[in-house]
């Protein structure tokens, strides 16, 4: 059975639990920290539930990253939609609560390809939706036409 077909209300519950121990221990002791015996143990399970909902290492880490990037994807785009959307996204860009996680997964994409290009994947997902809001945001302030391009402004809020 694959992991996307399980269903119960235990396996969801087990699921968070490995995704939110291997986080912690992300955070705590850095990517190599986080073994499929390590993250079992921090979550109360049996090491083979690591693999039964994900079947390697980079699987689980991808799970991790992809939640936490789309947390990031929402909040940008409330950002975005605020009344003041540049000094919201400004003050988004700037919170480092996610920052130190961010280093673990950027770390860990040196030596996993499928991470690595996970990261590329959601910094241009990321990147485009920023500059189509700015496009809106300058063209509504009359600012469209000059230097203030959004993929400019996006380039010096990063």
């Amino acid at each position: 059975m694959a992991a996307s077909d399980k269903s119960t209300a235990g396996d969801s519950v087990t699921r968070r639990m490995l995704l939110d121990a291997t986080t912690q221990i992300m955070l705590e002791e850095g990517y190599a920290g986080a073994t499929s015996r390590r993250v079992a143990a921090r979550a109360g399970v049996k090491p083979a539930l690591v693999h039964y909902y994900f079947p390697n290492m980079d699987e689980l880490y991808l799970a991790v990253f992809r939640e936490g990037a789309q947390v990031n994807l929402d909040r940008q785009q409330e950002a975005l939609a605020s009344d003041q959307p540049l000094h919201a996204l400004w003050d988004e860009a700037s919170e480092p609560s996610g920052a130190r996680l961010l280093m673990e997964f950027m770390a860990l994409a040196n030596h996993r390809k499928a991470i690595r290009s996970e990261i590329a994947l959601w910094a241009e997902r990321w990147r485009d939706a920023q500059i189509t809001a700015l496009d809106r945001i300058l063209h509504d302030h009359g600012a469209a036409d000059d230097w203030r391009t959004p993929a400019v402004v996006s380039v010096l809020m990063a």
